[in-house]
């Protein structure tokens, strides 16, 4: 049962995969869903097959933690990019079957209820992360302001013109499904424009991107502000 899970999950992030490098050719974007899979792949097939023994079971929700903990701690560009948010997503995803096979024992209502369980854990794990990350944003931009008054801008997802930028207006805008886009608002995208997942502007005139491959913000100077066309942004909301 968790191998053909496994498979279905794998043939789902691979569909995934190849909508988000339609807008994002050449892109390593489209390598997130692979990546979230993995993660949760190894976690659910050691779930499912490690030992009984309390021990082993305690042993196995630390490391589960550990994998949230790097997914929301850790900060810095990584050799593999979106591990941050694969590690939250996989991490979410396989809570729900750790609780499941805890008491586990080999009967067909517990294999089907695994199997329920499985299907739903990516798109859980997925959704939580959506969510998640706008307090991820916020903390971070609070740490890069350093104590100053700032606002967060979001692309305003024009295409064929990149580099118009918005305040955003409540917190949804900032959660993970609409901070990063397959075809170019909000995220990147060579189909039609290119624009930052979001930008952090500060009353000092401090300027920064928001990298999900460093899960924070990064400064921009002067000169890429200016050859990006960003040097006139306000924090002033439409309307």
């Amino acid at each position: 049962m968790i191998v053909a899970i496994v498979i279905l999950e794998l043939i789902a992030c691979l569909c995934i995969t190849m909508l988000i490098g339609v807008g994002n050719r050449g892109g390593d974007m489209a390598l997130a869903p692979l990546l979230a899979w993995l993660a949760c792949a190894i976690l659910q097939l050691v779930i499912h097959h490690w030992p009984r023994r309390p021990y082993a079971r305690y042993g196995l929700l630390v490391a589960v933690m550990l994998v949230l903990l790097a997914g929301v701690g850790f900060e810095g560009a990584l050799v593999i990019p979106y591990v941050h948010q694969a590690f939250f997503i996989a991490g979410v995803a396989v809570l729900p079957q750790l609780w499941w096979e805890w008491p586990s024992k080999a009967t067909k209502g517990r294999l089907l209820g695994l199997g329920l369980i499985g299907l739903a854990s990516l798109p859980l794990g997925f959704a939580t992360w959506c969510l998640a990350n706008i307090w991820i944003v916020k903390a971070n931009a609070w740490s890069a302001a350093r104590g100053e008054t700032y606002c967060i801008l979001v692309s305003d997802g024009r295409y064929f013109s990149s580099g118009t930028y918005h305040a955003v207006s409540n917190d949804w805008d900032l959660t993970g499904w609409r901070m990063f886009r397959a075809r170019g608002g909000g995220g990147s995208g060579d189909c039609c424009q290119w624009d930052f997942h979001a930008l952090l502007l500060t009353q000092g005139n401090q300027l920064f991107n928001w990298s999900y491959h460093s899960q924070r913000f990064e400064r921009l100077s002067n000169q890429s502000r200016g050859m990006m066309g960003l040097t006139d942004l306000t924090c002033r909301r439409e309307g």
